[in-house]
């Protein structure tokens, strides 16, 4: 397939799809070696039986791969792949029906000199997925069939590109072509799916679709404020649904609003965790102000009180303040001896 899209021009002895195959065969080895030492690779490999007969690991020489890289950039490398992908889940004969999106990372090592606005994707910093955003990476969107989960679709992007912006885009200009030729029923993504832009370019296109309803969203807010308790019908596994009609930006839509028990128990848990966490934090400023010493009653009193409305778990009961007299001289003060000063402490008890 390759070799008839991109037949090959010089007088290198593979052809594209060749050379595909043999930097296809170097990536399954798990080496991220350089162009020119991947004959090195293939120098104890059977290259005549991986294949063609007459081909040898020099002639699997950086030129060579360097040309085929060019081409497949020049035809569109998606397209490509689409076009490939296609015949493969024709040949296995998977009748999907549905098709999942979604954008990974991968983050590269080492200094890229590019041009601004060069043509190809950029490696640049962005959101990272593999928790290294120190490094540049490059971004990949895929559409997998539900089958067998085989890529139909592939886009390489710029390290920091936006996965709203991209679901938009790949959803205006490939779903049609993809509805097609899979014959898939649902378009299932993420909640990134779910924007005005998306999900009407999906409704005008008659693709049906699954995602997650944002929570940031004023509609979703109400609709979940407002669920009543005895709404919700039990499912299975600790889990109570209500099916309710929406339409937002327009696009007539059945939403499901879900509780689960379980994760009900573990978000009490979280709070109780967490709530005994700022307590103990709390109880412990509490404790330090007791040590702090006024100059008169109504300060003593006046830092208690902004202290407590800062409070989110602990409470101050048995407050009050206590007087202590100060002597500066050394030595025990004698009998009846005024004090210098007094200084006013804190007491009370803190409970959560």
């Amino acid at each position: 397939m390759v070799d008839a899209i991109i037949p090959k021009q010089g007088e290198h002895h593979v052809s594209h799809g060749e050379a595909l195959v043999a930097m296809i065969i170097n990536g399954l080895g798990f080496h991220s070696r350089t162009l020119h030492m991947v004959p090195q690779f293939f120098a104890d490999k059977p290259t005549e039986r991986l294949l063609r007969p007459g081909i040898l690991p020099e002639h699997l020489n950086d030129d060579a791969l360097g040309r085929c890289l060019d081409a497949l950039f020049e035809a569109d490398v998606s397209l490509l792949y689409q076009a490939i992908a296609e015949n493969v889940v024709t040949q296995l004969g998977l009748n999907n029906s549905a098709v999942h999106l979604d954008i990974t990372s991968f983050h590269v090592d080492g200094a890229y000199a590019q041009e601004e606005g060069a043509a190809g994707i950029q490696l640049v910093k962005g959101y990272s997925r593999d928790h290294r955003p120190e490094l540049n990476q490059v971004a990949l969107e895929l559409i997998c069939e539900n089958l067998a989960g085989i890529p139909v679709y592939m886009q390489a992007m710029n390290g920091n590109t936006n996965d709203q912006r991209a679901f938009a885009d790949v959803i205006k200009n490939h779903v049609k072509s993809l509805k097609s030729a899979q014959q898939s029923r649902y378009f299932i993504g993420d909640a990134v799916l779910y924007t005005a832009e998306s999900i009407c370019a999906l409704h005008q296109q008659d693709q049906l679709f699954v995602t997650r309803v944002p929570m940031t969203l004023k509609d979703s807010k109400g609709a979940v404020s407002s669920l009543k308790t005895g709404q919700l019908e039990a499912l299975e596994n600790g889990y109570h649904g209500y099916w309710l009609e929406a339409d937002y930006a327009g696009v007539p839509q059945r939403w499901l609003m879900v509780r689960s028990e379980q994760a009900t128990h573990r978000e009490q848990k979280n709070v109780l965790k967490n709530r005994l966490k700022t307590g103990t934090q709390e109880l412990k400023q509490f404790q330090k102000l007791c040590k702090k010493t006024f100059v008169c009653q109504h300060d003593a009193e006046q830092a208690l009180a902004e202290f407590c409305n800062k409070l989110s778990v602990l409470r101050i009961e048995d407050s009050g303040t206590l007087a202590k007299p100060v002597f500066n001289g050394k030595g025990r003060p004698k009998k009846g001896q005024a004090p210098d000063s007094i200084d006013y402490l804190l007491t009370g008890q803190g409970r959560p």
